[in-house]
C-alpha cells in the first residue's frame, strides 16, 4: 500500500480545522470493533468513530490525514473485495463537518 494521494475522492470530506479528511460507511453495529482495530492497527492511517446509530447499523466516520487517504481507500477496497464484513458507502452526517473532530475528541 502506498502513501499519498494527489486527488481527493468524492467520498472524502475535508475537516479543515483538524487538518484531516473524513468519509462515512454504514455497517452492522457488531462490526465496529473490526473496523476500529483494522484502521488503528496501521499507525497513523486513520481513526474510526461512530457518527450515528441507525437501528442495528452504525454510520462510521473514517478520519484520516491527507497523506493516508489512498491507503485508507486501499484498505476499504480490500475489505469490499473479500465481502465481509459488509460495508456500504454513506453520506457523512452533517454534524461531522468542519471542526467536528476537534470539538468531539479534543
Amino acid at each position: 500500500m502506498s502513501e499519498g494521494s494527489a486527488a481527493r475522492p468524492e467520498a472524502w470530506v475535508e475537516l479543515p480545522a483538524a487538518g484531516l479528511w473524513a468519509r462515512a460507511l454504514r455497517t452492522a453495529k457488531v462490526e465496529v470493533a473490526f473496523f476500529k482495530h483494522l484502521f488503528e492497527s496501521y499507525e497513523e492511517v486513520a481513526l474510526v468513530r461512530t457518527a450515528e446509530t441507525v437501528g442495528d447499523d452504525v454510520i462510521l466516520a473514517i478520519v484520516a490525514p491527507p497523506d493516508f487517504i489512498a491507503v485508507a481507500d486501499e484498505i476499504l477496497e480490500d475489505v469490499a473485495r473479500r465481502g465481509s464484513p459488509v460495508l456500504v458507502p454513506a453520506e457523512l452526517p452533517a454534524r461531522c463537518r468542519e471542526d467536528w473532530f476537534l470539538e468531539e475528541w479534543a
